[in-house]
């Protein structure tokens, strides 16, 4: 038999925050994108929210933006970014779950189509060893500006939770997944118990046409 698994989308589904936007504006505090950049990514995101954003295309660019960039750097932004940002806008009841399904012994992973350097500064704050990202193209410990396909996202997320599933022995039927959005439907259909969490409009429907359970976090801080 294989092992439970419970998987943890990031951005408002642990955190309220998007890491996104929030690394623009964390990067506009420190001078280092202009005020347009800003509110292009306030847009985005909004879009996003409403499911009306080429996501893939947007994510590209942003990317093509870092090119050049040693990881190294990247790494250190990233987690200064977090501590300013991100730590204090943990959900409280995100990490009370965490910490159950580590009780339960269930093997824990944090998957996000944010790149590694901002997830893993969240699967660290939250105890878990696994991560399952978008990936970025290094060369020589510089970020080439190019990502690698698949994104995880959509059925991308899909297929890398499947595969990664399948190198861990994971029997998804009886595993767990957390999320907001709606354009993780694909991977919510595989697992045992999807759980909308903070969900969109178009997942709250969905959710709700399947019976599936839906979870709404009050803003209360982790830490």
């Amino acid at each position: 038999m294989g092992k439970v698994a419970a998987f943890f989308d990031m951005d408002h589904t642990v955190t309220w925050k998007n890491a996104g936007l929030t690394s623009v504006q964390f990067a506009r505090k420190q001078g280092m994108v202009p005020v347009g950049s800003l509110l292009l990514g306030i847009v985005k995101i909004a879009l996003y929210r409403l499911s009306l954003l080429n996501i893939e295309q947007w994510y590209e660019r942003n990317m093509s933006l870092l090119a050049g960039l040693q990881l190294e750097d990247l790494e250190r932004f990233s987690a200064a970014w977090f501590e300013t940002m991100i730590r204090k806008s943990i959900y409280k009841e995100a990490l009370e779950l965490v910490q159950d399904h580590r009780a339960k012994g269930h093997h824990l992973v944090v998957i996000s189509n944010s790149p590694p350097f901002f997830v893993r500064q969240m699967a660290n704050a939250l105890g878990v060893a696994d991560m399952i990202t978008t990936q970025v193209e290094i060369s020589d410990g510089t970020i080439t500006g190019r990502l690698i396909k698949p994104l995880c996202y959509g059925k991308g997320k899909r297929h890398y939770a499947l595969r990664w599933s399948a190198e861990n022995n994971i029997d998804l039927t009886r595993s767990y997944f957390y999320t907001d959005s709606f354009y993780d439907i694909d991977l919510l259909h595989d697992v045992g118990f999807p759980v909308a969490t903070n969900p969109d409009r178009r997942l709250r429907r969905a959710a709700m046409n399947n019976q599936w359970t839906i979870m709404d976090f009050k803003r209360e801080s982790a830490f």
